[in-house]
């Protein structure tokens, strides 16, 4: 067996590990827990409803810290991937009570994804990309200490003439992660949108995560079209550490199509919900409950 096999079935059980250790008398009750418990939720669905969003909107209520017990209570889901901007500190007694509050929600933080703008792995700024690479090793401690299993870097256009010093970067993160027992991961963000800056096909992407010894993290919705999403998917999700982004959107694609792709590449892995106000209406609780009902059909 190759390396990257066994390490791709180690970390398909390590996705699963805090199922296994969730009290069945609590979530027994719950209809489709096997399926649920292939679910995540990212917390940027529910960006329209957060306080911290829309500190002045007096309607909002919703805290970060009350999203574990809200998800949990409402949806049955027992696992959250946040944006490393909705953490208010990463001094340790914030974070402590932070996991506190998963914990308390029978849940644990499934990925958080680095958004350091114009500190990412493609910048051509030698003192720049020192800086991505310390900050991402101080989040790598974060993630550990919170006990998140995985870390997604933000990686730029990743276009040929920073691709060399990209794969490195990325192979000195990826170094200092193993030590912290931290999956470092990246999405493929091909979406078709010409307005948007341009970013790297998904070739490129499987092409420099294999070269840095990297984890793929599918998102289902970023191709341009749905030949390439087939081909992308079939490339990316054997290369993945356990979690993947899903959209609805069936304008555009078949989330049912994707998650066959998914099934017949082997993915053991997480679903991760991402709900967008454009494609899935307003109100962010509705959105996420449409895509999870989807996901609950197709698993």
């Amino acid at each position: 067996m190759k390396r990257r096999e066994f390490l791709v079935g180690s970390a398909a059980a390590a996705g699963s590990f805090a199922i296994l250790q969730a009290p069945g008398n609590l979530w027994a009750q719950r209809p489709d827990r096997a399926k649920l418990d292939r679910i995540a939720i990212m917390s940027r669905s529910f960006n329209p409803a957060l306080k911290k969003i829309h500190p002045s909107d007096p309607s909002l209520t919703l805290e970060i810290l009350d999203l574990p017990g809200m998800i949990a209570e409402r949806y049955g889901v027992h696992f959250i991937e946040f944006q490393h901007t909705d953490f208010d500190s990463t001094e340790p007694e914030y974070l402590a009570e932070f996991k506190s509050r998963m914990e308390k929600a029978n849940s644990r933080i499934n990925q958080i994804n680095l958004e350091f703008r114009e500190l990412n792995i493609s910048t051509p700024d030698q003192a720049l990309l020192l800086e991505t690479i310390d900050l991402t090793k101080k989040w790598v401690d974060h993630a550990a200490a919170l006990g998140c299993a995985r870390l997604m870097v933000n990686q730029g256009t990743l276009g040929p003439e920073v691709q060399p010093s990209a794969i490195q970067a990325l192979r000195t993160i990826n170094r200092y992660a193993k030590t912290r027992n931290v999956f470092i991961t990246m999405e493929n963000k091909e979406d078709g949108h010409a307005s948007r800056s341009p970013r790297a096909p998904w070739e490129v992407v499987v092409e420099v995560i294999k070269e840095a010894g990297i984890w793929a993290n599918p998102d289902v919705g970023n191709f341009p079209d749905n030949e390439a999403r087939a081909a992308g998917l079939r490339a990316l999700y054997p290369l993945s550490s356990g979690s993947s982004h899903c959209h609805y959107n069936p304008a555009k694609y078949s989330e049912a199509d994707a998650l066959k792709i998914a099934r017949e590449t082997g993915y053991k892995g997480l679903f991760s919900i991402e709900a967008e106000a454009a494609d899935n209406g307003p109100d962010p609780f509705v959105s996420v409950q449409t895509i999870l009902d989807e996901l609950l059909k197709d698993i």
